[in-house]
């Protein structure tokens, strides 16, 4: 009988180590997306930004620093997206808390643009993941990180990766080659937050609202974007409904420019497959007007 106890006893705690998940602390939800469709089960996922916030103002909660001392592993974008990692690893006491940055092996582009009239910042911009081509080189590094920590499902990892980015692929191949075709490709663009999604669709972002990240333009730049705008006939003015659409909507009216709504984050619970194809969709909408 006590044996028979004992059998009992190590199968369930043998059962109940296999059903473990890796628990992880991502930055932004695009994180958590992935996470999910690569770990189904196999993992949970707490998630610091939610859509209508950025990681520039984000201020941590106590919540999340429990959820970051329970971790097995934070996983974040990189590039100073995080600044405010450090005091809240401290205030969870998770010295031992492994890290890791999926921007670190990617090409980066900076945040001055040429054609700004004022001194700017220099820096890497770190809206990586609105590219396909950086998404899918993020979605094989979190295949990569899961297996490390959970080497008993790798081939698990590896298979959903693999299917997640056939489905990347097949967005990009439905709708690139649609803005290849458009004749006008200028644009200027409130937000900085997509340089990498322009770059890749072959888009000319002529001029940026944003002198600093957050911080709304002055008088001055917005007389330049109001004349460039009227100069060169820009008829896409690119906005984002996390940040106050007042001047862009004043810039639009005077210029006769459309207002483009795109988001870098996942909002309205939509995935990162539909968040970008809604901005796929409404940018072409707004050059075929």
């Amino acid at each position: 009988m006590r044996k028979i106890f004992f059998s009992v006893l190590l199968i369930l705690i043998i059962t109940g180590a296999s059903f473990a998940q890796v628990r992880l602390v991502t930055s932004i939800n695009i994180l958590e997306d992935w996470l999910k469709i690569i770990g189904q089960d196999k993992v949970s996922v707490h998630t610091l930004i939610t859509g209508l916030e950025t990681p520039h103002t984000y201020s941590p909660r106590p919540s999340d620093a429990v959820a970051l001392q329970k971790a097995d592993a934070f996983i974040g974008v990189g590039l100073n997206l995080e600044s405010w990692l450090e005091p809240l690893r401290k205030s969870a006491a998770k010295k031992d808390l492994l890290v890791y940055y999926l921007a670190n092996d990617l090409e980066l582009l900076e945040t001055e643009h040429e054609y700004s009239e004022d001194d700017h910042e220099h820096g890497a911009n770190p809206h990586v993941w609105l590219s396909l081509a950086n998404a899918i080189q993020m979605v094989t590094k979190l295949s990569e990180i899961l297996s490390s920590i959970d080497p008993a499902n790798k081939s698990f990892y590896q298979q959903n990766s693999q299917n997640y980015i056939a489905e990347l692929n097949k967005l990009k191949n439905t709708y690139h080659p649609k803005f290849a075709a458009l004749k006008d490709k200028n644009l200027v663009s409130f937000p900085a937050s997509y340089p990498y999604l322009f770059q890749e669709l072959g888009l000319m972002e002529l001029a940026r609202g944003e002198e600093t990240h957050g911080q709304e333009p002055s008088a001055k730049h917005m007389v330049y974007l109001t004349n460039l705008m009227k100069k060169n006939n820009i008829k896409v003015l690119v906005v984002e409904k996390q940040f106050s659409t007042v001047l862009p909507l004043t810039l639009a009216k005077s210029t006769g420019a459309k207002p483009v709504y795109l988001s870098p984050l996942l909002i309205d619970k939509l995935s990162y497959l539909q968040l970008m194809e809604n901005n796929y969709r409404n940018l072409l909408a707004g050059f075929n007007k």
